[in-house]
């Protein structure tokens, strides 16, 4: 469930996703690519890419993708390090950013990645990618955040605390009061 009360339907990558994914990024805007790769994109991700991105091992190499109403909204992976650490790297259609995407496919690789062994994840972000920086203030999991030159090195310490399961809990309860006050809505008469 997202942030407003929506629904959001994520599983892993699959292979024949790369039609989904190469869609996804044409709907993101110049800003949000920029923001994703640190320069500026074509409209079109080579193959090379798109296949890249579909290539997991499930262990050192996950993807989760999260779909609304039937298509992919969003995409999100982790590449291990070797040393118990993952990079990861989100991609959100910009009609869909602030609705909790972002956040709910990181508690998916989190979990995940803490199974296969993952203590911490490693993100390179642009200091002026709040959205970003938000979902990793708000995760609960303990966060280092450090400047090197013009970008912001995270890490994010996996491990499930108490901390990050009651900020899991408050984002899940808040979603479905949001979802309640949706359907109530819907719900009322109109007023003549």
């Amino acid at each position: 469930m997202l942030a407003d009360g929506g629904l959001a339907f994520v599983r892993p990558v699959r292979a024949e996703d790369k039609a989904e994914l190469a869609a996804l990024h044409t709907r993101m805007s110049r800003d949000s690519q920029y923001l994703r790769y640190f320069t500026a994109r074509r409209r079109q991700l080579p193959e090379s890419e798109l296949l890249r991105a579909v290539d997991i091992d499930r262990h050192l190499r996950m993807a989760f993708v999260a779909f609304v109403q039937g298509r992919m909204a969003a995409y999100a992976c982790y590449i291990g390090e070797g040393d118990e650490s993952g990079e990861i790297a989100f991609q959100v259609e910009d009609a869909q950013q602030g609705r909790g995407l972002g956040t709910l496919l990181l508690e998916q690789l989190a979990a995940y990645a803490y199974e296969q062994g993952l203590r911490r994840f490693t993100a390179t972000v642009l200091p002026h990618n709040r959205r970003m920086l938000e979902v990793f203030r708000d995760a609960g999991f303990p966060r280092q955040v450090r400047r090197d030159g013009g970008v912001l090195e995270v890490v994010l310490e996996i491990d499930p605390t108490r901390h990050s399961r009651a900020a899991i809990e408050s984002r899940h309860a808040q979603a479905r009061a949001c979802a309640h006050g949706r359907i109530a809505a819907k719900d009322e008469p109109e007023n003549d």
